[in-house]
């Protein structure tokens, strides 16, 4: 029995001898390693460090810088009058209010707005037409071309709007649609701005959420604009209803199924 204990107690003593020593592994030679940077289909170009710069639309950029500071200095000089050219948009009130306050492309808020206005539209359509492959103007000078387009179209409506206004003796009708035009070309540009911000730098979310949304704000405002110009004529009685028709046709609906088919012809 004491034979057997020994052993036992003897044979646990190396059991614990062996597991508090350590092990000690052996050492492998690293220079006969291979390397990584050898037998690789990698082509060497530099031989240093090189940044890697992407590209950059430095044009959008500096007109979005301007576009923001013509809004801070507007909201914090003017921030009573642009409320109202807001709410002149889809409230009679203001818009009368704005007309007698002698609201115009003249004034010198009206100037700076409707610059706000085809400078973001300009920005957005060039967007727009990059999105969809449409190849119009040359890529460097694709958001002039589109302002001076949007500048052309609506100088012309305006003295169209005026021309049509003295023909048939409905002055007060057509300045009241003129500023209610007027009043949707600022509010849009407003509106737009943070879109165009978005579309222009934020990579994490798909471009058509922007581009859809931006074409909805559109033709929203548009409809709006629409009924609020027919209930101008309807109110009127010296405004026929066939003159009305007429006009919504020539000026407002045909322009519009013009680009729309346009548009559709190059994406095809």
């Amino acid at each position: 029995m004491v034979s057997i204990k020994s052993k036992n107690q003897t044979a646990l003593t190396d059991t614990l001898n062996k597991v508090k020593s350590p092990v000690i592994m052996p050492v492998k030679d690293s220079t006969k390693t291979p390397s990584l940077f050898k037998n690789h289909l990698l082509i060497k170009h530099t031989p240093t460090p090189a940044l890697h710069i992407t590209q950059y639309d430095y044009w959008i950029t500096s007109m979005l810088f301007f576009l923001f500071s013509i809004f801070v200095w507007l909201y914090v000089s003017n921030t009573k009058k642009i409320s109202q050219v807001i709410k002149g948009f889809y409230q009679t009130r203001y818009s009368n209010q704005n007309a007698r306050n002698e609201f115009s492309v003249g004034n010198r808020i009206s100037f700076f707005l409707a610059a706000f206005f085809i400078i973001t539209m300009s920005i957005f359509i060039s967007q727009l037409l990059l999105f969809y492959h449409i190849d119009i103007f040359k890529k460097n000078f694709a958001e002039l071309g589109i302002a001076l387009i949007i500048f052309v179209v609506y100088s012309i409506k305006f003295m169209v709007i005026k021309f049509l206004g003295n023909v048939f003796q409905v002055q007060k009708e057509m300045k009241d649609y003129t500023m209610l035009v007027f009043l949707f070309c600022n509010t849009l540009g407003l509106v737009m701005l943070p879109l165009v911000i978005c579309l222009s730098f934020i990579k994490q979310i798909p471009p058509p959420v922007f581009i859809y949304t931006g074409i909805g704000i559109v033709i929203t405002f548009f409809l709006i604009r629409m009924a609020r110009g027919v209930f101008i004529g309807f109110k009127s009685s010296r405004v026929t209803k066939v003159y009305l028709f007429m006009y919504l046709c020539a000026l407002e609906i045909l322009p519009i199924i013009f680009l729309v088919k346009l548009v559709i012809l190059k994406i095809k």
